[in-house]
């Protein structure tokens, strides 16, 4: 990553892919993206690990959302078999900052189930994290910087 005289941070490809790795060992049936930042790590976590991927709309930094609902709800997808309701759902964002879109969209997901009556366990997995953060996996440390990743912009070559 290289920081610039602008106080933001450019995340690039190359960590990305480095940072993806972590998602290797962690065992689940589901992804869960939040959308926007983290549809692209979703998209990417569901093709690689071969699981469905289900997408909830959410985003307190601007204001646009109060609360969180389905863009895409693939627990309720009754033809991708047994595996579509998760007993395992990972739920990605790309950064923790405060805790609340992460803790907002757990109770989320675990309330809008189409079986409730099954809790599912949960894993939380983010880019960048902070080490106070409960029940959260991530690669990078936050320490509030702004952080352009590669997906905002075309300057960086794939």
């Amino acid at each position: 990553m290289k920081e610039i005289e602008d106080n933001k941070v450019y995340y690039s490809w190359k960590d990305y892919n480095k940072d993806m790795k972590a998602v290797e060992w962690l065992k689940f049936d589901h992804v869960v993206a939040i959308y926007r930042g983290s549809l692209g790590m979703g998209a990417h976590i569901s093709n690689v690990k071969d699981v469905p991927l289900s997408i909830v709309g959410f985003q307190t930094r601007d204001g646009k959302d109060k609360k969180p609902y389905w863009i895409h709800n693939a627990t309720e997808a009754e033809h991708l078999g047994p595996y579509a309701h998760g007993t395992t759902i990972l739920i990605v964002d790309d950064i923790y900052d405060t805790g609340h879109t992460m803790d907002t969209v757990v109770e989320f997901v675990k309330q809008y189930r189409k079986r409730p009556s099954v809790e599912p366990s949960v894993i939380c997995y983010t880019l960048f994290g902070k080490p106070t953060a409960k029940n959260l996996v991530y690669s990078q440390a936050h320490d509030g910087s702004w952080i352009v990743f590669p997906w905002e912009t075309l300057d960086e070559p794939i």
